[in-house]
């Protein structure tokens, strides 16, 4: 008879045993998902080195039953965030399956689907990741606004809504209901969202809606006042989303890179924005645009120095890259360093004197210096390297006005104007010149263009209204 000890000992080798015929057969379970979702590596041709290095590592990984899983979310991973996207869907739908409580295989799976206009199977792997993690919003504002893109509006509608109840002041859900209060005209709504929208964003989002409605609603001075103080563009920008931010980090694509960091930056993420740009110059050292954005992003955050630094590296990069010495040495007499700045600029006229920037502001240089013979010169060049373009144009007529030369300079003004019939400093000059010389029928052509100009700031507006009245005895009547 078996003592108790020996019996003991002998039922715990067997659970033990068991325990790893069941961690072997859950794994053996894992790695079949695993192998019947990798996909076939994909053409790699002009990759960036390291992203082929370690694609092969994760895909050997991803047939080693110890490492099954692990390979096929680090080729999720590396697939998604450097453009394969018809390859990385096929590892989500792995994963999914082998993890069906990770909202983020679904919401990641979705975005890319989204952006085939794949409307039906996105929404559905959206409401899968939702009833997974419904405190995530950038995934509720995503399914929003693809139901609203494929005129479900009474969805969107009911979705937006559900982001509000979560988040009150959700700018991207209110730009949603304003956006179907739009098509609905529902105008007093659309407004009081739309005023909120730009109001918590800086005018970031909803910019060019909330122009338009003023305008569709006969109210042009607040229109016009809008585009006199924000300088921002029309453009759609989607909801942060830090699941997706995150597959930057595996990004080996320099100019997507400096593209995310410039919508981060936006977004006023500048702390995101700058690890980005590092990164794109981590991957493409010799990327000249990367160094360039990195130095624009630098400036804006007011580190001269730093600014400075990454333009020189572009004028290293590539000394034909007009752009990097006008910035540089424009920045050289922000900080009052003249003599660099000349020689700096001098330099890029050297390496580029093709460059119709570069000749401007050669130009400015000399007339500030009292050299206008030359100056105009080199007007005149900058217009000859790029003649559809206004400015030189403005430039070379106001420092002919300032001669005495007003024939010579009333024509360079107008010829600003035939390729750019709005402009602002061209109708201003040409309206004064009117008025001053007493000719109404001109001052009142003129007048008439600047009413359809919101570009023209206030404080001028009322000037040149002010002169009229003098000079006619009446005011202008818009």
């Amino acid at each position: 008879m078996k003592s108790p000890a020996k019996l003991t000992l002998s039922a715990v080798i067997v659970v033990l045993l068991a325990a790893g015929g069941w961690w072997y057969s859950a794994k053996s379970a894992a790695a079949a998902i695993v192998v019947a979702h990798l996909p076939a590596v994909p053409s790699l041709t002009g990759a960036h080195a390291e992203l082929v290095e370690r694609i092969g590592q994760a895909d050997d990984d991803a047939l080693s039953l110890p490492t099954a899983r692990d390979g096929l979310a680090e080729l999720s991973r590396l697939y998604h965030a450097n453009g394969y996207l018809d390859t990385a869907m096929l590892t989500y739908a792995g994963l999914a399956e082998l993890e069906p409580h990770e909202p983020r295989w679904p919401h990641l799976h979705a975005t890319i689907l989204a952006g085939f206009g794949q409307a039906a199977p996105a929404v559905a792997l959206w409401d899968q990741a939702i009833e997974l993690a419904p405190d995530y919003l950038p995934a509720q504002l995503r399914r929003a606004d693809l139901l609203l893109k494929d005129n479900q509006t009474a969805a969107a509608e009911t979705a937006y809504r559900q982001v509000l109840e979560q988040e009150r002041d959700n700018a991207w859900a209110l730009l949603g209901l304003a956006r179907l209060n739009l098509e609905a005209e529902n105008w007093r709504d659309a407004r009081t969202q739309l005023e909120r929208v730009v109001a918590l964003t800086n005018y970031n989002l909803g910019y060019d809606l909330v122009v338009s409605l003023y305008e569709r609603l006969g109210e042009t001075r607040a229109a016009e006042a809008i585009r006199g103080r924000a300088a921002a563009s029309g453009a759609y920008r989607d909801p942060i989303d830090p699941w997706l931010d995150e597959l930057m980090a595996d990004c080996y694509d320099s100019f997507r890179l400096a593209l995310e960091a410039g919508a981060k930056a936006r977004h006023g993420d500048n702390a995101t924005a700058l690890r980005w740009l590092q990164r794109a110059i981590e991957v493409a050292p010799n990327d000249v645009s990367a160094h360039f954005q990195m130095a624009g992003h630098l400036k804006s955050q007011r580190d001269l120095e730093g600014a400075m630094l990454f333009y020189r590296r572009c004028t290293q990069l590539d000394p034909q890259f007009a752009d990097g010495w006008a910035q540089l040495s424009a920045l050289l007499a922000q900080v009052g360093q003249p003599t660099q700045a000349d020689r700096i600029l001098a330099q890029g006229l050297e390496n580029c004197p093709d460059s119709p920037g570069l000749h401007r502001m050669n130009a400015r240089r000399l007339r500030d210096s009292g050299q206008v013979g030359a100056a105009l010169a080199e007007f005149r060049t900058a217009i000859r390297l790029r003649p559809n373009e206004p400015d030189p144009y403005l430039e070379l007529g106001v420092t002919l006005l300032g001669m005495d030369r007003r024939d010579e300079g009333m024509r360079q003004i107008e010829n600003a104007l035939v390729w750019d019939p709005l402009n602002p400093t061209g109708l201003g000059i040409l309206a004064f010149d009117a008025i001053e010389t007493k000719n109404r029928d001109q001052a009142d052509h003129w007048m008439s263009q600047i009413d359809l100009q919101p570009r023209l700031e206030s404080t001028q507006v009322n000037r040149l209204r002010d002169v009229y009245r003098q000079a006619f005895g009446e005011p202008w009547d818009d």
